[in-house]
């Protein structure tokens, strides 16, 4: 099994690379969502303001992603609660993963963590510029998560803009291929599939 590890910033279309990438393997790839390793949210930090903060690389339960990896690279199958996030609900199903040719780690801080880039084979990076990825990120979560524009920029400005420059665009030079999703992302993915396709 080889390892790929999908990241870029909120709004840079990591979604939408993934329903690439699905379409092309099929059942050769399997899909680990960080979204997925969220600690409970009693457990999270939060922000002078009392505000939830979930831009931080230890919001995700870093320890049980890599057991989930290492027994998918073992040839064993995982059972994994999947979590649906709005303002004030979540949603969970679990669902089975069963180990494939390729396994794509997908998510804001697939690279926040040692164990991680011990582990991974292909770094895709997903970029767009941030005022552009801000306005994704304001019609996404006002439509599925409830969130107003002002407490979206908020987020923004607070969590989300520090996670990125300290966090993420840091492995943008060393990825193996950025897609740049500004427009039109299609090049970017064919690129990416050949990577994988040749590793």
């Amino acid at each position: 099994m080889k390892i790929l590890a999908l990241i870029g910033g909120s709004g840079s279309g990591k979604s939408t690379i993934l329903n690439g990438l699905r379409e092309h393997f099929g059942a050769r790839a399997a899909v680990l969502s960080l979204d997925n390793y969220y600690r409970p949210k009693s457990e999270l930090p939060v922000d002078e303001n009392g505000e939830t903060n979930f831009d931080l690389p230890e919001v995700i339960n870093d320890a049980d992603l890599v057991w989930d990896i290492d027994q998918l690279r073992a040839g064993k199958p995982i059972q994994l609660e999947t979590y649906t996030y709005n303002r004030d609900v979540m949603q969970s199903e679990q669902i089975t993963i069963a180990p494939a040719e390729w396994l794509v780690v997908e998510g804001l801080f697939a690279m926040a963590y040692p164990a991680m880039e011990e582990r991974i084979d292909l770094l895709g990076y997903i970029d767009a510029p941030a005022e552009i990825r801000l306005q994704r990120r304001i019609a996404r979560d006002g439509a599925e998560r409830g969130y107003t524009e002002d407490e979206v920029r908020y987020q923004w400005q607070n969590h989300v803009r520090p996670a990125d420059f300290a966090h993420i665009e840091p492995w943008k030079d060393r990825a193996n291929v950025v897609v740049d999703n500004t427009h039109h992302w299609q090049e970017g993915l064919q690129a990416l599939i050949a990577q994988m396709e040749e590793a």
